[in-house]
């Protein structure tokens, strides 16, 4: 056989040529940017306006019949709901072209659809999640091209992992001197061992080429199959192989190996044969990888795509001959789920394991609700009460333990279990659950077989070294000082070290030695947590769209909270500086019960008569800051209570016009979109305002128009001109909205006066003032309940949700009676949510634990603390231009010149990234985005403020050493 028909010459089409082809059979002129191929030739085309296009003119060799494999093979794997791109038609409706090259050869292109994405190759090291992804991607495809027929799948191809000894053998004279041999003997071995197992392999069309290179992420984070170029008929093992070998290439480690395999079986179940077929194709995708790169550049040695592969290609044989396929085939069947000797079934470790107690320690364990997670020895108690009724517990592998979270922020603890541990009665036997070779050491013991090591700690009276068979005793359980039994089981890969029994929350606690031992105990693990924090990701993204607002880049997925923490699946627990939603802190029980009591008695809405919401009604009117206001009206949320208080204003007045503020934001409906004007949340807020909203500049003393001693009056003057100006044109205003302070802004404080001037020239015409309490009321700035009491007035209306409900639905707006009741002549009022009984009672357990734990109090008296401490910190960084609000709502202020007050919008953005890693969750606000919003639970205390004041100044400190 000849070397020849593997060795390929990519088309001569350049550059210029394959721009004219694109416009001549696409219709689209753009820039064009060759990307790396060996043997065929790839064009991204970018045009000025619209989609781009990936272009493809195939190698002369690859016949139409190919192509239209490729496409069937795409349009498969997007009907399954495999992300790809769509093979697009020609302005002929053809799905290819012939295309005559330089070399005076016919070839055929054909062109996909431009996916905005990075290589998975590109976007740094691998890891134990990526490669558990793209296994599971691969068993995606495998699964659904199954059933699929075509006859040029049939067609010879170098890449078809049955052809390799072929193509090594062909193409090894290519190869430098010191490889040759070693490449050829390798390849012969492997096809030897595949040979005898390849009547028993399922054959199927493959996409062939499942890698990093051929696998993108887009800003979504999802994985897109691209490059059809190598579908095939082949065994369908070989897509798990061939990707198998490029994780091995790229990380030299067998358990990452392991993870891929492992996410390939949730779709696609491998027979034994299968199984041992893996780790002889990655040996013979290796070779194939390495001959045919050297080949290619004797024939085309300016192929810079071929050259810059050459030594991964070669790594990617290499590794896979230098690991002892004995010992590499046990583990991956175990990454498999199954017995690392076929048709093995495991002796029980302990007698009862099989039907063990699991215990879930998971951070959305039921059993640790209510803060019981808290409390010292609670995983010891948990396992009392289970042996209670069976005669073993287990806590399994891989778990995030809730019970070892630390609620040190800036020192998260090791919360990962790398280990299984079984509870039991002291002196229950231990037996061996497999046959190996058994070795004590002064901590507990091991036993091997074929490379697969189990450790148990916490065995007494322990067999001599030497060969133990499975369901032997090899030692007792040893009594613990609490009189419970407890042994530790570890597993590890490829005799790695032992590493710790639990991994930090940043930890690859599979990759970098430990392995599960749950196969070889018949217990269950859990999913790895960063795989799930990467599909929440995902999930997040395709449920919501792009225009649902997520903060942090790389968000943690935050599944419990407690007081001021958060805590993430990772582990970790973090202080919680935004979140004014939660007044009373995270999780309360109070709360909880209350609203689960009510749940279970009644849930309806408005419309019935049910005491709760009286209850609700009378409570909040108490703490109206005035006893005129003295009707409570149920709203589900703070846009709505806004959109409800507009709307009263216009009813109660009989006119249209509202006054509002620059740079305000109320919500999103469209009446309280109508008067938000915050430019970073909706750019288009001033042109797009409707004629009856008439803004007036922010009452800003630090960088608005106005900032003397003067400037209440100054900025009331602006109001009391607009509302004059209106009641000239016989269109008097019928309120005046904005928060008494300014959330959005950062908890800045309108000078002393505006609001007094403002409300009394909005009276003057016969409007109403309407105040925003859904950031700043319920005690937040700790020397007053409201917002408006905090400056001094009584408005006609007020609006407040968020911290009503502790992130429950429901709101209200308070006003006087006269007021509501001219709603009547617009209809009748009622409330679905708001108005049900769960929200009302969740209404009144708010307003009583603020008042029964002194939450105001506390508000002033941290606030007061926290506020000191970052006014100093603005003396030693000059990058804080100053600190706004009071209590628990403040907002620092970063500038790069304390001078022009130019805002430090990069700077700011950095820091809130940042101080993730110190355990800190901290956001932006503000239309400049340049404004720390310190807005946290009610609950903080004087310590965790310190805490992060401190994270602050370690942070700014290194922005500033940047």
């Amino acid at each position: 056989m000849t070397s020849d028909r593997w060795r390929l010459v990519r088309p001569g089409v350049e550059a210029e040529q394959a721009a004219e082809l694109v416009a001549e059979h696409f219709g689209i002129r753009g820039a064009v940017v060759e990307l790396g191929s060996q043997q065929d030739r790839n064009y991204r085309v970018d045009p000025d306006a619209g989609n781009g296009l990936l272009f493809k003119i195939n190698h002369p060799s690859v016949p139409a019949g190919v192509l239209e494999l490729q496409a069937a093979v795409s349009d498969r794997l997007r009907g399954a709901g495999i992300a790809t791109p769509a093979v697009l038609s020609t302005v002929h409706g053809q799905r290819s072209v012939e295309v005559r090259t330089p070399e005076e050869s016919v070839a055929r292109a054909c062109a996909f659809e431009l996916v905005a994405g990075d290589a998975i190759a590109d976007c740094g090291p691998m890891t134990g999640v990526l490669a558990e992804q793209l296994g599971a991607l691969a068993g995606r495809t495998v699964a659904a091209l199954a059933g699929l027929e075509h006859p040029a799948s049939h067609r010879e191809l170098q890449w078809e992992l049955g052809r390799s000894l072929d193509v090594v053998e062909a193409l090894s004279g290519d190869l430098p001197p010191d490889r040759r041999e070693v490449c050829l003997r390798a390849a012969r071995d492997a096809a030897a061992q595949l040979h005898a197992l390849a009547a028993a392999l399922p054959r199927q069309i493959i996409h062939g080429d499942l890698t990093s290179d051929n696998v993108l992420r887009d800003g979504q984070g999802t994985l897109w199959v691209v490059d059809l170029g190598d579908v095939i008929t082949s065994w369908r093992v070989a897509e798990l192989a061939v990707l198998a070998a490029d994780v091995l290439g790229r990380t030299d480690s067998l358990a990452m190996v392991g993870r891929a395999v492992r996410g390939f079986v949730g779709s696609v179940t491998l027979s034994d044969d299968e199984l041992a077929a893996i780790w002889p194709m990655m040996i013979l995708r290796g070779a194939v990888l390495a001959v045919s790169g050297w080949s290619q550049l004797r024939i085309d040695p300016d192929n810079e795509y071929a050259r810059e592969r050459l030594e991964h290609e070669w790594q990617v044989f290499q590794r896979a001959v230098d690991c002892d396929a004995a010992q590499a085939i046990p583990q991956l069947r175990l990454a498999a789920g199954r017995a690392h000797i076929p048709g093995f079934e495991y002796a029980e470790v302990v007698a009862g394991l099989h039907d063990a107690a699991v215990l879930d320690l998971g951070i959305r364990s039921e059993a640790l609700d209510r803060g019981r997670w808290l409390a010292s020895g609670v995983e010891r108690e948990l396992v009392r009460e289970a042996l209670s009724g069976v005669q073993v517990a287990a806590m399994r592998f891989g778990e995030a333990r809730l019970s070892r979270v630390s609620l040190d922020v800036g020192q998260p603890a090791p919360t990962r279990a790398r280990c299984v541990e079984v509870w039991t009665r002291p002196g229950t036997v231990v037996s061996a659950p497999f046959s190996g070779r058994l070795r004590q050491d002064e901590s507990g013991v091991e036993l091997s077989d074929n490379g697969v090591v189990l450790r148990i700690d916490g065995v007494m009276n322990l067999v001599p070294n030497g060969e133990a068979h499975a369901g032997e005793p090899i030692g007792r359980v040893r009594p613990d000082p609490e009189g419970l039994g407890r042994i530790v089981v570890t597993r590890r890969v490829r005799d790695a070290s032992a590493e710790p029994v639990f991994a930090g929350p940043d930890d690859e606690y599979e990759t970098d030695g430990a392995a599960d031992p749950s196969p070889l105990l018949g217990i269950a693990s859990v999913p790895d947590p960063l795989l799930e924090l990467s599909a929440a990701r995902e999930r997040r993204g395709r449920a919501m769209g792009g225009a649902a607002e997520r903060y942090y880049t790389e968000p943690p997925q935050i599944e419990r909270g407690w007081g001021t923490r958060l805590i993430d699946t990772q582990g970790r627990a973090y202080l919680d500086m935004v979140n004014n939603v939660t007044a009373i802190g995270h999780c309360h029980p109070r709360l909880a019960d209350a609203v689960s009591r009510q749940l279970h008695l009644l849930n309806t809405n408005s419309r019935f008569l049910y005491q709760a919401y009286a209850d609700f009604a009378e409570r909040l009117a108490a703490r109206s800051p005035d006893p005129a206001l003295d009707t409570v009206i149920p709203v589900n949320s703070g846009s709505e209570a806004v959109d409800l208080a507009l709307r009263l204003a216009q009813v109660a007045t009989g006119r249209r016009d509202v006054i509002a503020v620059r740079e305000g934001y109320h919500g999103w409906t469209m009446a309280s979109d109508s008067v938000s004007t915050s430019a970073f949340d909706n750019p288009s807020a001033l042109p797009s305002r409707p004629d009856w909203v008439h803004l007036v500049d922010a009452p800003n003393t630090y960088r608005g128009p106005f900032r003397g001693p003067d400037a209440g009056s100054r900025y009331a003057a602006q109001v009391s001109g607009v509302a004059a100006g209106l009641v000239a044109q016989d269109r008097a205003p019928a309120a005046f909205i904005c928060e008494p302070v300014f959330g959005n802004a950062g908890g800045v404080i309108p000078p002393a006066g505006y609001l007094a001037g403002v409300y009394a020239a909005v009276r003057q015409h016969g409007g109403l003032a309407i105040a925003d309490e859904v950031q700043v009321g319920y005690g937040r700035l700790g020397k007053a309940f409201w917002g408006s009491e905090f400056q001094g007035v009584i408005p006609d209306i007020i609006a407040v949700a968020k911290a009503a409900g502790n992130a429950y639905p429901i709101g209200a707006v308070i006003t006087r009676r006269e007021i509501a009741d001219a709603l009547r002549d617009e209809g009748m009022f009622f409330s679905s949510a708001a108005g049900a009984p769960a929200s009302a009672v969740a209404g009144s357990a708010v307003l009583d634990v603020i008042r029964d734990e002194g939450l105001q109090a506390n508000a002033e008296r941290v606030g007061d603390h926290l506020r000191r401490r970052l006014c100093q910190l603005a003396d030693k960084h000059p990058l804080i231009g100053t600190v706004h609000g009071a209590g628990l709502y403040l907002g620092v202020e970063l500038v790069t010149d304390r001078e022009s007050c130019t805002p430090a919008t990069d700077e700011t953005e950095w820091l809130c990234e940042r101080i993730l890693a110190y355990g800190i969750i901290l956001q932006a606000t503000s239309e400049r985005q340049n404004v720390l919003k310190i807005k946290p639970p009610l609950t903080l205390t004087l310590d965790e403020a310190d805490v992060f004041v401190d994270a602050l100044d370690r942070v700014l400190t290194e922005l500033r050493d940047r």
